[in-house]
C-alpha cells in the first residue's frame, strides 16, 4: 500500500518528472501558438504578416477524416456462451460513448496527439477515487473520459516507456473547500497548500489567450489549489499530493486504493512511431513547422511585392497639359496629342521565381504531412503525374496508420469503461435494438446477465465507424449495391440452388451492405416473412424448365454478366471521377452512362 513509499522522496521525483518534459511542452506551446495564428490572442495584428497557415489548414482537414462520430464498439470473445453478454456489453459502451460525446473527447485528444501526444483520463465520478471538478456533464457514480493536457501530465522522469513507468498523475485545480469536506483527505496539510498560482503558468499552453489577465478576482471568489493525482500500480494506490513545484509536505494529502482496470487511469494517443528509448512521441507538427515557417515567409515576401508593384506615368514637361488630359480623361474619350509624350512604367510586383518557390513548398509540405490538400478536397498538389501519385500514396499510407492508433485508443477507452459496468453490482442499462422490418426490441443490461471473466472479451472498433461517409458518396454506392451486388447474389443464389450447395442469400446481402457501410439504409429491403419458406419448396421441387421470361444462367455467363450490371470502379477510379465531380463537369456527369 502507500504507507511503503517515503511522502518527500516521492514528491522530490514528481517534480524532476515535471522538469523532464519541459523542453517538450514548451516545443508545444509553439507549435500551438503558430496553429491558432496571431489573431487568437490579440485584437489586432499587422495585415499580412501572417498570410498562409499550414499547420491549420492539415488539422482542419486531417480530424475530420478520422473522426467524425462516435465509434461502435465490437466485443468478442472465444466463449460462445457468453457472446450473447459480450452484445450487451457492445451496447452498453456505445451508450456510455453516447453520454459522454466521446467523439468530441476524441477529437481534442487527437488534436493533442499532433502537437505532442493526446492523453485520457477514465474513471468513477465519485468520491475516492478521481477528482473530478466543474463537469456538469459528469454525474455522481457515471463512468467518464475526460482530456488530460500535456502541461499537467506527470510520469515516472526515468522510465523508457510509459506503459511501463513506476507512476503517473495529473495536476488538477480545485477549490480547497471541496478538500476540506472530503473525510480521506489530512485537512491540516490541505490548509497549507498556497493558493493557485503555479510559477510556470507564463509558458503553458493556457497563456496564449490569458496573458496579462489577473487571477486575483478568481482567487477572492473561491480558493483554488493545485493538487496532483497519481497512480502508482507497483502499490495499487491513488495518491494525492500538493503540486511539488510549489510546495513538499512531510506527508500525502489522501491515499487510497485503486479501484479500477490494471492498465490504469490513463489511456495515452500517439499519431507517429514511437522513439526508440524515450516515452514520448514525435511530434507531426514539429515535423512540419519548418516548412510551414519558410512557407509563411515566402507568402509573406510576395505579398510585400505585390503591394509594392505601381504603375507611374514618365510625361514629357513640354506634353505636361496633354498628360492632365489624359489622367482626368474617362473611358471612350478622345485626346488630342501625341502618344510618345506619355510613357507609363510598372516597378515592383511578384518575382515569377518566389511564386515558384512558394509552389514547390507547398507541394514539399504536402509529401511531409500526409496531403493534406487531398484530404480536404482540394485537388491540386503535384504538377506531373508521377508527383500526384506519390502524393496519394503517401496520403493512404499515413492516414490509415493514423486511423489504426486513434481506433486502438478508443477501444482501449472503451474497455476501461465497460470495465466498471462489468464490476457494477447495481448495473441497470436499457437499450432498443432494431430488428428485421423496422421493428424495436427492448433489451436491457443488469448484474444477472453477467457472464464470464472480464480478461475474456476483446474489444474493438469497428472499421470507419467514426468516418461520416459523404451523402454523394453514399448514393452512388446504394445505387451500385441495387444495380450490381444484389443482381449478382440473386444469381448466385438461383445457381448454387440448383446444384443443391446451401447458400444464405440474405446473409451475404447483409455482409455486403455492412462492407459498403449502407447497412442502415438497405437492411430492410428483403422483409419478407415467407421468404425463407418460399426458397425451402423452390428447393424441394428441384431444378425446373426455363420458360421464356426465366434468366438462363449459362447465357449470363457467357454475356459476361447481369445485364442490369453496371462497372465498378475501384478507389482510385472513385477518387478521379470526384475530382471530375462539380457544376462545370455536369454535361459529362449526364453522360455518364455512355460511356
Amino acid at each position: 500500500m502507500a504507507s511503503v513509499l517515503d511522502p518527500r522522496k516521492l514528491q522530490n521525483v514528481v517534480k524532476q518528472g515535471f522538469i523532464r518534459a519541459r523542453h517538450y511542452r514548451k516545443a508545444r506551446a509553439m507549435f500551438i501558438k503558430a496553429y491558432v495564428g496571431q489573431y487568437y490572442a490579440k485584437k489586432y495584428g499587422l495585415v499580412g504578416d501572417e498570410p498562409i497557415n499550414l499547420i491549420f489548414h492539415t488539422i482542419r482537414a486531417l480530424i475530420p477524416n478520422l473522426i467524425m462520430k462516435n465509434p461502435v464498439n465490437e466485443v468478442t470473445t472465444e466463449n460462445v456462451a457468453h457472446r450473447e453478454y459480450a452484445y450487451l456489453m457492445s451496447l452498453a459502451t456505445d451508450w456510455i460513448d453516447r453520454q459522454i460525446d466521446l467523439k468530441e473527447i476524441l477529437r481534442y485528444g487527437t488534436v493533442d496527439a499532433c502537437f505532442g501526444i493526446g492523453i485520457f483520463k477514465t474513471g468513477l465520478a465519485q468520491g475516492g477515487t478521481m477528482i473530478n471538478f466543474g463537469d456538469e456533464l459528469i454525474d455522481q457514480g457515471q463512468v467518464y473520459t475526460d482530456n488530460v493536457d500535456l502541461d499537467d501530465y506527470i510520469f515516472d522522469p526515468t522510465c523508457r516507456k510509459l506503459r511501463k513507468a513506476m507512476f503517473e498523475g495529473d495536476r488538477n485545480r480545485i477549490p480547497r473547500q471541496i478538500l476540506l469536506d472530503d473525510s480521506q483527505f489530512n485537512h491540516d496539510l490541505v490548509m497549507k497548500l498556497p493558493s493557485s498560482r503555479h510559477p510556470d503558468a507564463t509558458r503553458k499552453v493556457e497563456a496564449i489567450s490569458t496573458s496579462g489577465m489577473s487571477n486575483s478576482e478568481m482567487i477572492e471568489l473561491q480558493d483554488m489549489v493545485d493538487v496532483v493525482e497519481l497512480f502508482v500500480p507497483g502499490a495499487d494506490a491513488l495518491i494525492t499530493i500538493g503540486d511539488p513545484e510549489q510546495i513538499i509536505m512531510d506527508d500525502f494529502l489522501a491515499a487510497r486504493e485503486y479501484y479500477g482496470p490494471k492498465e490504469g487511469p490513463y489511456t495515452k494517443l500517439a499519431v507517429t512511431q514511437p522513439v526508440p528509448g524515450n516515452p514520448l512521441p514525435i511530434a507531426p507538427v514539429g515535423i512540419w513547422y519548418d516548412l510551414h515557417h519558410v512557407a509563411g515567409e515566402t507568402m509573406k515576401k510576395m505579398v510585400d511585392q505585390i503591394k509594392r508593384q505601381k504603375d507611374v506615368a514618365i510625361v514629357d514637361p513640354a506634353g505636361a497639359d496633354e498628360a492632365e488630359d489624359i489622367r482626368t480623361s474617362s473611358d471612350g474619350d478622345m485626346v488630342f496629342g501625341s502618344p510618345d509624350t506619355v510613357k507609363v512604367v510598372s516597378f515592383g510586383g511578384a518575382n515569377d521565381k518566389n511564386v515558384g518557390a512558394m509552389s514547390a513548398l507547398q507541394t514539399w509540405y504536402n509529401y511531409m504531412s500526409g496531403n493534406p490538400d487531398q484530404m480536404a478536397g482540394i485537388a491540386a498538389g503535384a504538377k506531373t503525374a508521377t508527383g500526384q501519385s506519390i502524393l496519394q500514396a503517401n496520403q493512404t499510407v499515413t492516414i490509415e496508420d493514423m486511423r489504426d492508433m486513434v481506433y486502438d485508443c478508443s477501444a482501449e477507452i472503451n474497455r476501461k469503461m465497460a470495465w466498471y459496468l462489468h464490476t457494477d453490482p447495481l448495473i441497470d442499462i436499457p437499450f432498443s435494438k432494431r430488428q428485421p422490418g423496422g421493428e424495436y426490441m427492448q433489451l436491457q443490461l443488469t448484474p444477472e446477465q453477467k457472464q464470464g471473466d472480464f480478461l475474456e472479451f476483446t474489444f474493438t472498433i469497428k472499421q470507419r465507424s467514426m468516418s461520416r461517409l459523404d451523402p454523394a458518396v453514399r448514393s452512388k454506392r446504394i445505387e451500385m449495391f441495387a444495380t450490381n451486388i444484389v443482381p449478382a447474389l440473386a444469381m448466385t443464389a438461383q445457381i448454387t440452388m440448383q446444384m443443391g450447395i446451401p447458400f444464405n442469400l440474405q446473409e451475404a446481402i447483409t455482409d455486403l451492405a455492412r462492407e459498403n457501410d449502407i447497412l442502415d439504409e438497405v437492411e430492410d429491403w428483403f422483409i419478407d416473412p415467407t421468404f425463407m419458406q418460399r426458397i425451402q419448396l423452390q428447393m424441394s421441387l428441384g431444378p425446373q424448365p426455363a420458360g421464356k421470361a426465366s434468366l438462363n444462367p449459362k447465357a449470363v455467363q457467357q454475356n459476361g454478366g447481369s445485364p442490369m450490371a453496371r462497372k465498378m470502379m475501384g478507389p482510385q477510379g472513385e477518387q478521379n471521377q470526384n475530382f471530375q465531380e462539380g457544376y462545370p463537369n455536369q454535361g459529362q456527369e449526364t453522360f455518364e452512362g455512355v460511356r
